[in-house]
């Protein structure tokens, strides 16, 4: 039985965790996949030692691409996230026939084609479960024990930095700057924490996702992506009041037969709804097929061992594939050429929260300005004003989004509205 060696890139929180599973669950490992698996090598710049890691059993080098050409490894993972160097890596590992497994969602939105095709070219695998959703299996799930499906809908809440920081504005009432700063001083949220909280993080798993599901390598930059910095413990009171929860989500809708919806934004979720109560650093993807119907994956999304584990799948997979030389991802997806729907062609409900003078007539003038744009008016909600100014809170019918912005652009203009606060998409 031939031993299977294994480099890894990275030496941070992910790569740990690999090195951690592969020293105390090699047994079960070698029993899951049929053969054993051994790291060789494993590539860092600065290493420092790891408590629990038995560091003599491996080599520890500074050169990355010595584990890409080494002709003994046969798996290289990369952890060390971005995009270069990482492609380099990985593409020079592909090219020397190892398979690769990575949890760099940024470099796969980006560049996942060109790196499936070349893995696809040297007969290799490249596996990247890890890059969406932490520990939870989505990708498998879609491509192996859901294939059988054509997909309809995929909702995902894929941020556990924001997951966080909303389920503690929701439940305590505290504002986002507040608890942004409670999330960096916990290690949820980077010294920069832009990537999270404006929904990079998010998109780049959203375009994985819809590349499976939707059978089509999509252009990260066509995806509509808007963060939670605008989004105030008045607005989570008020949803709160109204039977929502406020969460960003990564939403991906088919419409029709070339159209496919894919945006990044907060939404209020109704409260009886699975995603609704996904809390704290836990991720969730629900997803509609059209044979299994609704089904919701749920985890950590992220995390030195629930990141580990979703790499490891994608090994014990390799392995045993190995002697019966499969490989390709690239063939599984991406024969489809959906375009993404612009997003003034969408359609919602919108919660619309506004600081108006406290006056006669200023509803009349707003209404008017949703009538021109054929925007109907669901509820209107008005706190008791200071005789100078008060709050008014608007619930619409669904309509189309550009319709929505353009009244909203004509409504800031009425000499009757100080400021709108806020604008959020209501309902899945």
């Amino acid at each position: 039985m031939t031993t299977v060696n294994v480099g890894v890139i990275g030496y941070g929180t992910i790569g740990t965790g690999v090195v951690r599973i592969l020293q105390k669950d090699a047994a079960l490992l070698e029993k899951r996949s049929g053969r054993p698996i051994a790291l060789k090598t494993v590539a860092e710049l600065h290493p420092t030692p790891r408590e629990g890691i038995d560091a003599s059993r491996f080599a520890l080098t500074d050169d990355a691409l010595s584990v890409c050409r080494d002709p003994d490894i046969h798996i290289v993972v990369e952890v060390i996230g971005g995009v270069q160097p990482a492609r380099q890596f990985i593409e020079e590992a592909l090219r020397n026939g190892k398979h690769v497994i990575t949890a760099n969602k940024e470099l796969m939105a980006k560049h996942g084609r060109e790196l499936l095709v070349l893995a696809h070219e040297h007969n290799v695998n490249l596996g990247f479960e890890a890059s969406v959703g932490g520990g939870i299996p989505i990708i498998n799930a879609l491509t192996s024990s859901l294939a059988g499906n054509r997909f309809a809908r995929i909702y995902g809440i894929l941020n556990g930095t924001t997951n966080y920081i909303l389920t503690r504005m929701y439940n305590d009432g505290v504002d986002f700057d507040a608890v942004l700063q409670e999330a960096q001083a916990l290690g949820y949220a980077e010294a920069d924490p832009s990537s999270d909280v404006d929904g990079h993080d998010i998109a780049y798993k959203l375009c994985l996702l819809a590349t499976i599901a939707f059978d089509t390598f999509f252009d990260i930059n066509e995806i509509f992506r808007e963060g939670i910095r605008s989004i105030t413990a008045r607005d989570i009171a008020v949803a709160k009041e109204f039977g929502y929860v406020i969460k960003i989500l990564a939403v991906g809708v088919q419409r029709g037969d070339t159209d496919v919806e894919l945006r990044v934004h907060p939404v209020m979720i109704p409260t009886r709804h699975p995603l609704a109560s996904v809390n704290d650093a836990f991720n969730a993807v629900f997803v509609e097929g059209e044979n299994v119907g609704e089904s919701m994956f749920y985890g950590r999304g992220a995390g030195e061992l629930p990141t580990a584990s979703a790499i490891m799948g994608d090994m014990v997979e390799i392995v045993r594939t190995l002697a019966l030389q499969r490989s390709g991802m690239a063939s599984r997806f991406g024969g489809s050429t959906h375009r993404i729907r612009p997003m003034g062609d969408i359609e919602s409900r919108y919660y619309l929260r506004l600081k108006v003078a406290d006056a006669p007539g200023v509803l009349g003038a707003i209404a008017q300005a949703f009538g021109q744009q054929e925007v109907s008016i669901r509820s209107v909600k008005q706190q008791e004003g200071d005789g100078t100014a008060a709050e008014l809170i608007i619930m619409t019918h669904a309509v189309r989004e550009a319709r929505m912005q353009a009244a909203l652009t004509d409504i800031r203009a009425l000499p009757t509205v100080d400021e709108v606060c806020s604008l959020i998409r209501v309902g899945l």
